[in-house]
């Protein structure tokens, strides 16, 4: 399966199971409407097959206690990029790890309990590590959707918004 295969109905699907990925192939049949349990078992079993999805858990960093979230951004010397994101992709603290455009070559997302935590995997860790010219972590003051879903902070803020205007 390609991305130029997906239907509607593929798209409807991801949509559901992007919201709640526990959802069962009949809960997914019964709120998308007119498709049997067993076509929306195959549709999902289709897309998990092709790696256009898949189903796991996103941890909540607050509750789990890392309280401190920062893009850590991370200019790399030339031809080094790829040695220094396999050694990154390998901590517990790194939640996302792309290549970027401009200045920077490395966007980290990461997750600690402490400032000081923040400073030393930064430092100790991050800025050791061959090829890395400067890192530059940028504070996380408050999140409101992460890797496409929405916080209890986004949730809130848009149910006080619901009261205020209505």
């Amino acid at each position: 399966m390609q991305r130029s295969d997906l239907d509607d109905l593929d798209r409807k699907i991801i949509a559901l199971l992007g919201v709640e990925g526990r959802l069962s192939a009949s809960e997914v049949a019964a709120r998308v409407g007119g498709v049997s349990e067993r076509t929306a078992r195959n549709r999902i079993s289709a897309l998990l097959q092709s790696k256009m999805i898949t189903i796991g858990a996103i941890p909540d960093p607050t509750a789990m206690g890392l309280e401190v979230q920062a893009d850590v951004m991370i200019e790399v010397e030339p031809g080094m990029v790829e040695s220094v994101a396999v050694v990154l992709g390998e901590y517990d603290e790194v939640g996302y790890l792309a290549t970027t455009t401009g200045r920077f070559n490395l966007s980290a997302a990461v997750s600690v309990a402490s400032q000081a935590d923040l400073l030393d995997f930064c430092e100790t860790i991050v800025g050791k590590l061959q090829g890395v010219r400067r890192v530059e972590p940028w504070l996380i003051l408050r999140m409101y959707k992460a890797f496409g879903t929405r916080t209890t902070v986004l949730i809130e803020a848009a149910e006080r918004a619901g009261k205020a205007q209505g």
